[in-house]
């Protein structure tokens, strides 16, 4: 591992970019932001303010290409992460993005194949949730056999209205990813199906959306995702078992025998995660240095893509389809890839 601090170019300085920057900041001397980039440029001159000796960039590609740096966090809107995370591969930067990896599955696999040719993992996908030490809680256990078998996951998801205006779709595009991430990674496998129904209130300030998931091995996930003016940032994750039961329940009921996980009230997703973000952004740089990789990787975010295209298919259908996907061997860099 080198002891030379790794340095990042830090491109999107939105409000995610900026917790990225703090988090960064408080890990010197391991990591050094080196660059920043933004194309609005308010937020380049708000971040470059607490980074006077960074170099800033009002075009990422221009520094992705161009800056001295080794590795870069992408924080930008979902639609321009193909482009710059593409960009990143080919210049063999190490790259951490922020869910979703692009929008759609054909561009995501587009990367895994690109970054299978260099021989090397590059990418991580920004789910925090698998960093979340309550969420590490629940996977232990379930992996553990502590409940033997599982036979059903199911999610909630919701957030007030003051925190975003999405609609079904939006709900599946956006919020869903890290819940579909979430099935993945708690069951150990893909999914094979996915149906979708949504409810809209007639004045179209409530929205809720129920996803249900067929895994390979025929593990049943349950999702509910929804905002309104009625909700709390509020989420929840339940496994029945063969032999029990697990959840990820509140820290006032923390006491409980079968509760295994706790987790705030917080207002916002930002307030929850925190640690979460932190610990993740921590061992990803640890990994950068160590020239590894660690999280969810690029077939993984390719992989959520492609359940998302077939939930957004299931919604204007109403009828279940199929999930489209690449297999893993076929596509993904494996873990003895350096």
């Amino acid at each position: 591992m080198s002891s030379a601090p790794v340095r990042l170019a830090l491109i999107g300085l939105g409000n995610m970019g900026m917790a990225h920057l703090q988090i960064f900041k408080s890990l010197e001397p391991q990591a050094r932001i080196s660059a920043l980039a933004d194309s609005h440029v308010p937020f380049a001159e708000r971040a470059a303010a607490h980074l006077p000796a960074a170099r800033v960039f009002h075009d990422p590609l221009e520094c992705v290409n161009n800056a001295d740096v080794e590795a870069m966090v992408v924080a930008t809107a979902d639609d321009t992460h193909h482009g710059i995370v593409a960009a990143g591969i080919a210049r063999g930067l190490y790259v951490l993005c922020e869910k979703p990896l692009t929008t759609s599955a054909d561009q995501s696999v587009q990367l895994v194949k690109a970054e299978r040719a260099t021989g090397r993992r590059l990418v991580q996908v920004g789910f925090m949730r698998r960093f979340d030490s309550d969420y590490q809680n629940i996977h232990r256990a379930l992996h553990s056999g502590r409940v033997g078998e599982p036979v059903l996951i199911s999610q909630h998801h919701r957030n007030p209205l003051s925190a975003i205006m999405f609609d079904d779709r939006q709900l599946i595009s956006s919020s869903a990813s890290h819940d579909i991430d979430v099935f993945r990674w708690l069951a150990g496998e893909d999914i094979k199906e996915v149906s979708a129904i949504a409810k809209t209130s007639q004045d179209e300030s409530t929205v809720t959306v129920v996803l249900t998931l067929t895994a390979r091995s025929g593990v049943l996930g349950v999702m509910e995702l929804g905002r309104g003016p009625a909700m709390q940032y509020d989420i929840g994750c339940d496994i029945v078992g063969s032999h029990g039961a697990l959840a990820l329940a509140s820290r006032a009921d923390h006491s409980a025998a079968d509760n295994v996980a706790s987790q705030p009230k917080p207002d916002t997703w930002m307030e929850r995660f925190h640690d979460a973000y932190r610990a993740q952004d921590t061992a990803w740089v640890q990994a950068v240095a160590a020239r590894s990789n660690t999280g969810a990787s690029a077939y993984d975010g390719y992989a959520t893509n492609a359940v998302i295209d077939a939930a957004l298919a299931a919604l204007a259908s109403g009828r279940g389809q199929s999930v489209r996907q690449e297999t893993e061997g076929t596509l993904v860099c494996r873990n003895d890839l350096k």
